[in-house]
């Protein structure tokens, strides 16, 4: 596998270079690659230096991958769509708080799972943006709303025409993170919400697990944003930072890092590392697990933070 490699310079200050945090390879998917994330020693925001060039960097979002997840109403149990549809139906309820209806942009849609709930709710008239061409199209045939193909800065969208955008889990792949946050801001009505989910670097499971955090996730992660980074970049950009929750139990993410953990035991201890992923997949694991997941979320601990920007008139 023939990989391009491109150095970056720091997407906030701009300092190139950076101080080794670690190196390892893609733990999720099993592709090749060596690939080391650096703490920016100016202002501390962590980075891919250097990262895979798009071209080899795509090869690493297989069809396997979150964005080719099929919309709840396929799913072929009740069950599941009830479990599936929990998750996006809190994650709206969360933007409402802030913002009860409108028009509503989700950046990195995928197949449209989020667009797909808050179309039901009857209160959002929603498109997305979609960088994948297949999971876009499929949201395009499936919801019947606008679906802009291509990267975010590319979409042509009307200034201050949106009261909600919404980036789930999306920030931490863009290449250029600083320019997406300053488009959002652009297209929000003043006092619009910016709503977006990120790998909690403060969280307890990167402190336990370290190298094998799911958060790290490279090297389809090109940005991990610690809290004081991330509050003085939105602060900056125009936006003032009004709340960071954990929304989300972290139930398939600890299962992540776990696997990713048990990949370093010795080759005889394979029985036993099938015997944890299995156990951990069980029902009763899962029941065991939502009272101490729960306290994470209410802790702000867990994996995945999600933090709520009003954008600020310009001027």
């Amino acid at each position: 596998m023939n990989l391009e490699w491109v150095p970056v310079a720091c997407d906030w200050c701009g300092t190139p270079g950076g101080d080794l945090a670690f190196e390892g390879p893609d733990r999720l998917m099993g592709l090749p690659g060596q690939f080391r994330l650096v703490r920016c020693p100016q202002c501390g925001l962590l980075r891919q230096n250097p990262r895979l060039a798009w071209e080899s960097l795509k090869a690493y979002y297989g069809e396997g991958y979150d964005s080719y997840a099929p919309l709840n109403r396929e799913l072929p149990h009740a069950w599941l769509r009830l479990d599936k549809r929990y998750g996006f139906w809190k994650h709206l309820r969360a933007v409402e708080r802030h913002q009860r209806g409108g028009r509503l942009l989700d950046v990195g849609c995928g197949t449209g799972l989020f667009l797909e709930e808050a179309m039901r709710s009857g209160r959002w008239q929603a498109e997305g943006v979609e960088p994948t061409e297949a999971a876009g199209r499929y949201a395009q045939r499936a919801l019947q709303v606008p679906i802009h193909l291509g990267r975010f800065g590319e979409a042509d969208l009307p200034t201050a025409s949106f009261d909600a955008i919404t980036l789930w889990n999306v920030l931490e792949h863009v290449e250029f993170p600083v320019a997406d946050l300053r488009r959002a801001h652009q297209l929000l009505k003043p006092d619009g919400v910016l709503v977006f989910s990120i790998p909690h670097y403060e969280s307890v499971g990167r402190r336990v697990f370290g190298p094998y955090w799911v958060g790290w996730d490279l090297p389809r992660h090109l940005y991990v944003f610690p809290l004081p980074v991330l509050g003085a970049m939105l602060s900056q950009l125009g936006f003032r930072l009004v709340e960071t929750r954990c929304l989300s139990t972290s139930y398939d993410l600890l299962g992540h890092s776990l696997d990713f953990w048990s990949q370093t035991w010795p080759t005889r201890r394979a029985g036993l590392r099938r015997l944890l992923l299995r156990l951990y997949h069980t029902l009763v694991a899962r029941a065991l697990l939502v009272p101490p997941l729960w306290a994470l979320d209410r802790l702000r601990q867990a994996d995945t933070l999600t933090v709520f920007a009003h954008a600020l008139p310009v001027g």
